[in-house]
């Protein structure tokens, strides 16, 4: 763990050891251990005068490998991370994660490509070479081009929501299931590929939804969601506060059904929980999750329906049975 909390340190910590960080930080138990781990570095940093990129040397060779596969300069981009499920008595802790780039950041498919990527239990709010503010939900992969050119395309899976800065140049989000455009507007894509599902709601502006494969073409209006059912896609209105709320940092929900409620617990907190009774696919919950720990939100749901649960250490598995 000591080695864990170094590597975090330095900003240079894998997708996974992040994950095995963030759950041990996650821990209330772990405090102490927390604090005097870390508090070598902090002193260190303190005395500290000489603030050179080379301070950091792994993290800057990555960045400097960047620049130059890229050979132009990118306009800088502010990226802000927020993580959930961490207990408010480790806001220190919280704060300097907050600090560190925990996800990677970097070109690929060819040099003019930048990718970025969220785990579960994280999202990211990043500024596109546009102007186009983006927020990526976690679990979610957003790619697009350094430079946009004629049009300017992003490719997602997962989930966002695009706040587009107005443009003659046609915006496309480009999914599993068809392409998204428009011009200027705000709406949220969700196109997971683990579950088979796709939304897109509209906040403001005026969306155009291509199916793939299709000549089909769905227009929404503000307030209106288009979405994938079993007789293909259908548009309806809805209350789009329940589809967006999380880029706040907070789920709201409305008569959910349990099935898409666990599994959007799962990706918040970075957790799994499974469940054997098909009788549950039934329940439907309403309320909202804020501040909350996983802990507690399951102990919430046992108390509002006839269900109970444990935890298995080993596994870090919640497992839901019926009372």
């Amino acid at each position: 763990m000591k080695n864990l909390f170094k590597k975090y340190y330095n900003s240079i910590l894998s997708p996974q050891e992040f994950s095995e960080l963030s759950d041990y930080m996650s821990n209330k138990k772990n405090e102490s251990i927390i604090f005097n781990l870390m508090k070598p570095f902090w002193d260190k940093q303190m005395n500290e005068t000489d603030l050179s990129p080379h301070k950091n040397p792994a993290l800057y060779k990555k960045i400097k490998e960047v620049l130059l596969l890229e050979k132009q300069k990118i306009s800088k981009r502010k990226i802000h991370m927020y993580t959930w499920g961490l207990r408010v008595a480790a806001v220190v802790i919280v704060a300097l994660f907050v600090s560190n780039v925990f996800f990677f950041q970097k070109a690929v498919e060819n040099q003019f490509t930048e990718t970025i990527t969220t785990p579960y239990g994280a999202k990211t709010n990043i500024s596109l070479p546009d102007g186009s503010i983006v927020w990526l939900n976690s679990g979610s992969t957003l790619s697009y081009p350094t430079k946009f050119s004629k049009s300017r395309p992003v490719t997602l899976v997962g989930e966002a929501f695009f706040k587009v800065e107005k443009n003659h140049k046609p915006f496309i989000v480009s999914t599993e299931y068809g392409d998204v455009e428009v011009k200027g507007t705000s709406f949220n894509v969700k196109a997971y590929a683990d579950d088979n599902s796709f939304e897109t709601t509209l906040e403001e502006g005026v969306v155009l939804f291509k199916v793939k494969n299709t000549l089909k073409e769905v227009t929404l209006r503000p307030g209106e969601q288009v979405i994938k059912t079993l007789k293909g896609f259908t548009v309806k209105q809805v209350e789009t506060k329940f589809f967006t709320s999380w880029k706040e940092g907070k789920l709201l929900f409305n008569k959910e059904p349990f099935p898409s409620f666990i599994k959007k617990l799962e990706r918040w907190y970075n957790v799994k929980i499974e469940y054997a009774n098909p009788k549950l696919d039934g329940l439907c919950y309403t309320g909202i999750i804020e501040m909350e720990s996983i802990s507690e939100v399951m102990e919430m749901i046992s108390k509002a329906t006839p269900i109970s649960y444990n935890f298995n250490n080993k596994t870090r598995v919640y497992t839901i049975r019926t009372k």
